[in-house]
């Protein structure tokens, strides 16, 4: 399995709306679901800096951070990242080493995981198929889940 992408008309109203509520003046470019997941990402590209907005309004987060920022675990802002969106940053941080560098992306995510540490993880997922998918890379849910798992050992839990 590569891309999980599913049509706009197919896409969770709520995930939508989140998404033009998040960030009214962009147009959400990417939406895809988390292979083996019950989570769903809303994206916009090209925002024309290098910052990555994180929107997670079924836990009423939403967070902004630049790679600089996220490899010091602390937002734009210079405040710690929030818990849940730690697993995102990591992946961010993990992808953009390795050479999957995104610059600037602005995301709403939604699912069906139960909240705490699954929903965390599975933000994770999700935000690593998404680097995957506007890199053009292939993935797989088990290639998802290695990059996540060595996010939790040496960025969450590290």
């Amino acid at each position: 399995m590569t891309d999980s992408i599913i049509p706009a008309t197919d896409a969770p109203v709520r995930l939508l709306a989140a998404f033009y509520e998040a960030f009214p003046s962009l147009s959400a470019g990417h939406i895809l679901q988390a292979p083996g997941r019950a989570m769903w990402v809303a994206a916009a590209t090209g925002t024309g800096s290098a910052v990555y907005s994180i929107a997670a309004p079924e836990i009423g987060g939403k967070t902004t951070f630049n790679w600089r920022s996220a490899k010091l675990k602390k937002t734009v802002l210079h405040r710690p990242l929030p818990s849940w969106a730690r697993y995102s940053a990591g992946v961010i941080v993990a992808l953009c080493a390795a050479g999957l560098d995104i610059p600037g992306v602005s995301a709403v995510i939604v699912g069906d995981e139960p909240p705490g540490p699954r929903y965390d993880h599975a933000m994770g997922m999700t935000m690593a198929a998404l680097w995957h998918h506007l890199s053009g890379r292939p993935y797989t849910a088990d290639s998802l889940l290695e990059i996540v798992e060595r996010v939790r050992r040496d960025y969450v839990e590290g």
